[in-house]
């Protein structure tokens, strides 16, 4: 039996009263980091230390990256062979649009393909827009990380006015923003790489199966709660030795779980962990807001009971 509209509105009032204080929420001498948004385009670029054309393009990324703002958000795949920067998480990404071995580089905007050698900035420009304008509508998201003592972090996700749930997937992939590699180890000559990926999360919500891959298996709790009108999804990841949370980005996507080469993606945002920390209620404003959607999601269970 559905309750009334007096009684939900009385539930969610109890649940805004047991929202903890900011003090309880985080101790003033951490901090939190967070964003909203949706409607970022997910740029994924096979790239590789070896590959001389990439010297061409790969220095470049980050001006248009930041020349874009939060339209654009780039994950770079470096390739798992001969390269010191590369995971088997390029090769799970890559089988996701392909079966045989992409040309170095390429770019998926939303999962359609760019290739053909060393794109220009035009080029680029052009796939971001049409990327764009394939989306018929973007998931909502909400993204906030928090370190957890010195060497680990707390990722949460909330997702809202999605166009499709069924078959559809939370990918969260976690980047250095910046990696030097050695003069032996830089192959075309480029030392300095930005967003590199290292560690990815994969989580379907229609319970087909996750994937994850992190350094010395650091990707920890997941907790998954899925409402009508929300989605919530908490993970926490434990960094190896030499990676700061001061130095990574955060991507989440809201995507379709099945491969192909169309527009596969709902809805992106990407968080820089590495800027200023939020502090006192800053930081308390996104964590009551993923505790508030929590005892939503639970009361909108309890009151179709």
């Amino acid at each position: 039996m559905l309750t009334s509209g007096r009684s939900r509105a009385a539930l969610v009032l109890a649940a805004l009263v047991l929202l903890p204080t900011p003090i309880a929420a985080q101790d003033d001498s951490e901090g939190g980091w967070s964003a909203a948004g949706g409607h970022t385009v997910l740029m994924e670029q096979f790239t590789a230390a070896w590959c001389e054309i990439c010297a061409t393009v790969d220095p470049w990324m980050p001006e248009f990256t930041e020349a874009n703002g939060n339209r654009v958000a780039r994950v770079a795949l470096h390739d798992n062979f001969e390269d010191p920067l590369g995971t088997p998480v390029t090769d799970y990404r890559i089988q996701r649009y392909t079966d045989g071995s992409p040309s170095a580089p390429s770019f998926w905007f939303d999962g359609s393909l760019l290739a053909g050698g060393a794109p220009d900035r035009a080029s680029l420009h052009r796939e971001l827009l049409g990327a764009e304008g394939d989306r018929s509508s973007d998931t909502k998201l909400i993204l906030s990380a928090a370190p957890i003592g010195a060497n680990s972090i707390s990722i949460s996700v909330i997702l809202s006015e999605w166009s499709a749930l069924e078959q559809t997937q939370i990918s969260l992939f976690v980047n250095r923003d910046s990696v030097e590699i050695t003069d032996s180890e830089a192959i075309n000559g480029i030392r300095e790489h930005h967003d590199v990926a290292f560690a990815y999360s994969e989580i379907s919500l229609s319970g087909l199966g996750n994937w994850s891959y992190a350094p010395d298996d650091g990707w920890g709790a997941l907790e998954l709660q899925i409402g009508a009108e929300s989605v919530i999804l908490q993970r926490t990841l434990t960094l190896p030795g030499g990676i700061s949370a001061d130095s990574l980005s955060i991507v989440a996507v809201h995507e379709t779980e099945l491969s192909g080469q169309g527009p596969s993606t709902l809805g992106a945002l990407r968080l820089d962990i590495g800027e200023q920390p939020l502090e006192g209620l800053q930081w308390w404003l996104p964590v009551g807001v993923v505790l508030l959607a929590s005892a939503l999601v639970a009361l909108t269970g309890l009151s179709r009971r």
